[in-house]
């Protein structure tokens, strides 16, 4: 794998363009692969029909795949990048945190059947409206670096505490 951003970036969402510039601040130590997926916009459950559904979800969810399943000869290192909206639950997002929370469960999926193969996989959450590159940057280059063949399965929340309180089972 190359190591230009165009190449270790992948995706369809409004995050690539911050995900791009933050890479450009990493210097990985291991091929790593950023995908940072489209996930649709907050709507009301009412209008989430059978239609949508499909284009809403699951064609997000298969370009996932897809992208995973393009970059994963000779990887070292896979993170997602998230919105952190559609994770921690919002109204009206329905379909967004179909499509968020499965690419979060796929993640911690692969993340231990790729372990075998000395991948790591994780996902980093980041606030969509007011994305910190810097702090971006600070974790790409963490997971990336010498360090991060020791971090997998991870859901790092980039988002100044917003995050806090949440309850998991």
């Amino acid at each position: 794998m190359s190591s230009t951003t165009a190449e270790i970036v992948r995706g369809a969402g409004a995050l690539v363009p911050v995900v791009r510039d933050a890479m450009t601040r990493v210097h990985p130590s291991a091929p790593v692969a950023v995908l940072a997926p489209w996930i649709p916009p907050l709507a009301p459950l009412a209008e989430l029909t059978d239609d949508r559904l499909s284009t809403d979800v699951g064609d997000p969810l298969d370009a996932v795949l897809t992208d995973v399943q393009a970059v994963l000869g000779g990887l070292g290192r896979l993170v997602f990048v998230l919105p952190h909206v559609p994770l921690m639950a919002a109204a009206g997002g329905t379909a967004a945190s179909a499509v968020a929370n499965g690419v979060l469960s796929m993640a911690r999926t692969l993340s231990i059947e790729l372990a075998r193969d000395a991948v790591t996989v994780n996902v980093v959450a980041v606030d969509a409206a007011a994305p910190a590159v810097e702090a971006l940057a600070a974790q790409l280059g963490v997971l990336a670096g010498p360090g991060g063949d020791a971090v997998t399965g991870q859901e790092i929340y980039l988002t100044a505490g917003t995050d806090l309180g949440r309850l998991r089972p």
